[in-house]
């Protein structure tokens, strides 16, 4: 944005929609025909806030041109919903939106600054009054759900939204007063680049969808009918019917929970009949394919999925995933040729029987096809680049974990490294069990996990007996001192600056812990530079414990216990994540356009006739030297082509 902006512009807007916005998102429910903005409350430069009725008149022509002013920045609360409506109420056709470079979003600003959540949530922990009360929601219901009964935009009620309209803007303005100052310009810019990336879109197989969501359904529908026979229940999709059926049959559980039930059907004494009733249960509850249905609904008539990424959406700054949930697709079990055989099966047959001739489980099917109904457009492919072990090379960095480090110069094996260290073999008697074991160690006790970890990491389900849990753990341990003693330096680091020791140095001096009267808690600087941020951190004198405070679900603070393990994992994740993004900003500046991200994965779109040639040069971009910050990080990024979205 240009550096000559003159005034600043706070908006809030009241909309109605027959959309559903939390199923769709903004962008589909802002191209709904009956899609419109009721009121647009604003405020210039901080002065009281006034509200333009739409239902009554015309947007004012001053602030339609300052919609679309490079010298107007404009501010909000979730800035993306008021950028995609406000693009509509300007006549902006379906893929064009209001240029994100002009908009400052108050929700990231308060999420850099560790305060997450929505209005209400960050109203509250910065003892702002957000008035999200029962009768501002019933007042929401009223206006903005769009229903078959009509509505009158007159009398008292609406007089009252009116009102709700502007202490919004109020509020929203007081939220950002009260937050120590903007995200720095580099966060802004990729900010910028989320917002392009959300309102780009990517492609989504409309037929395959649709075939998958109506096989899936029929299927369910098919689980809960065998079920019904099986165990005779009026209905067995009551967890308590199903709980008291299950027990008489000598299940030995107190509760129907979807890993309670696995780990009961796991079970070698589990009563065949039991069993078999679980896995219909399982099966006809399967979350991963209503992603078809997400994906179906909330698609624009174009053909494209918009706003799957939320930016800033952890804590750490990692991105969190929207709609259909792309940072939490499941792997399946089918790959290679054989993936392509099953999708045509779905998307051109439709035949359930079929499937399971082929394939076995239906629903298992379609579950290895969800990121398949992801698809480049016309004239271009997929070409997907990802960091190699990107939390363990930038862990093994911050620790200084020389061996680890020369094992991601070398071949990279650091699985079967690790068991090699663990168990005391040479390295190429490492066998496909014991790297197994060298892998879930590395994925689990990077961060002071114990055997509780290793159990979260599937150790258990790989066939590791449990009474070997904690012996790996020490051994493991034992073979990365350095990232042991990282841990402990992260926490002496913490306390040493919350008790007024003045600002500390770790993990080899890419980060700094400093107490921060502008949050009265801890800020953790990072190499990258940008911090981390601990809002009203605080040691305890009764047990020593370390705590910060974060905006809870309801109104008020949730107190959050942390430790030296905890705070290396949020560093590290912090470094891989800004390198990530870096990484994304060097591909769009080279023209690449990103459609989506995955984790530490980055997917464009490229043209068929090109695709290798395209492919080389965005892995070359990927892991591209690291920076100056990251001197010694040895980066990899490996990739490949695809006609829809898949893992290889």
């Amino acid at each position: 944005m240009s550096s000559s902006a003159s005034r600043h512009l706070s908006i809030d807007i009241e909309t109605r929609s027959s959309a559903d916005l939390p199923s769709v998102g903004v962008y589909k429910y802002a191209a709904a025909p009956d899609f419109r903005v009721l009121l647009f409350g604003y405020s210039w430069d901080g002065e009281p806030a006034q509200v333009a009725d739409l239902t009554r008149e015309e947007l004012p022509l001053g602030l339609a041109a300052a919609l679309a002013d490079p010298r107007v920045v404009k501010h909000a609360f979730n800035a993306n919903f008021e950028r995609v409506c406000l693009s509509r109420l300007l006549g902006m056709p379906e893929g064009a939106y209001l240029d994100p470079s002009q908009w400052r979003c108050t929700m990231v600003q308060a999420a850099y600054w560790g305060v997450q959540g929505g209005l209400k949530q960050v109203a509250a922990f910065l003892n702002v009054d957000a008035q999200k009360d029962a009768a501002g929601t019933r007042l929401i219901n009223k206006f903005s759900k769009a229903t078959a009964k009509p509505v009158a935009f007159e009398g008292g009620d609406w007089e009252r939204f009116v009102a709700y309209c502007a202490r919004d803007v109020d509020c929203e303005m007081k939220v950002a007063s009260k937050l120590p100052g903007p995200i720095p310009e580099r966060e802004q810019a990729l900010y910028v680049l989320d917002q392009r990336i959300n309102d780009r879109g990517v492609g989504v197989d409309a037929r395959l969808a649709a075939s998958a969501r109506a096989m899936a359904e029929a299927d369910a529908r098919e689980s809960k009918r065998r079920l019904a026979s099986l165990t005779g229940l009026a209905n067995p999709n009551s967890p308590a019917q199903l709980l008291g059926w299950l027990q008489g049959r000598g299940c030995p559980i107190g509760g129907c929970g979807r890993e309670v039930l696995e780990a009961e059907a796991a079970r070698e004494g589990c009563d065949p009949l039991a069993r078999e009733a679980i896995e219909l249960r399982l099966a006809s509850a399967k979350s991963s394919v209503k992603k078809y249905a997400v994906a179906e609904e909330a698609a624009g008539s174009d053909g494209r999925l918009r706003g799957c990424f939320q930016f800033y959406g952890a804590a750490t700054g990692r991105w969190a995933g929207r709609l259909m949930q792309l940072q939490n697709l499941p792997r399946g079990d089918i790959h290679g040729p054989a993936l392509d055989v099953a999708r045509d099966v779905v998307r051109e047959d439709g035949d359930p029987g079929l499937v399971r001739l082929l394939f076995g489980d239906v629903q298992d099917t379609l579950k290895s096809l969800v990121r398949t109904a992801l698809v480049p457009r016309e004239g271009h492919t997929f070409a997907v680049s990802d960091f190699s072990a990107i939390e363990a090379r930038v862990l093994a960095w911050l620790a200084g974990e020389e061996w680890v480090l020369d094992v991601f110069r070398g071949d990279g094996r650091v699985y079967e490294a690790t068991a090699s260290r663990m168990f005391g073999v040479p390295i190429d008697r490492v066998d496909k069990e014991l790297r197994q074991r060298g892998k879930v160690a590395t994925l689990a006790l990077g961060y002071q996990g114990g055997p509780k970890a290793l159990e979260r990491m599937g150790a258990l389900k790989m066939g590791i007996p449990e009474e070997e849990l904690p012996r790996m753990v020490r051994m493991w341990r034992n073979a990365n001192r350095r990232t042991k003693q990282l841990w402990g330096e992260a926490e002496r680091a913490a306390y040493a600056a919350l008790s007024g020791e003045g600002p500390q140095k770790f993990a080899r001096g890419a980060a700094r812990a400093r107490l921060d009267p502008s949050i009265d808690g801890l800020a953790i600087d990072l190499a990258s530079g940008r911090s981390l941020h601990y809002r009203r951190a605080r040691v305890d004198p009764a047990d020593g414990s370390l705590s910060y405070r974060a905006a809870g679900k309801g109104a008020g603070a949730l107190k959050v216990e942390t430790y030296g393990g905890r705070l290396v994992e949020n560093v590290t994740q912090a470094i891989a994540r800004d390198l990530l993004a870096e990484a994304m900003a060097r591909l769009e500046e080279a023209g690449y356009e990103i459609v989506a991200h995955v984790h530490d994965e980055v997917i464009v779109e490229v043209p068929c006739d090109r695709a290798d040639w395209c492919l080389g040069r965005v892995n070359a971009l990927m892991g591209a030297t690291a920076p100056e910050w990251a001197t010694g990080l040895p980066l990899r990024a490996e990739g490949y082509t695809c006609e829809s979205y898949r893992k290889e």
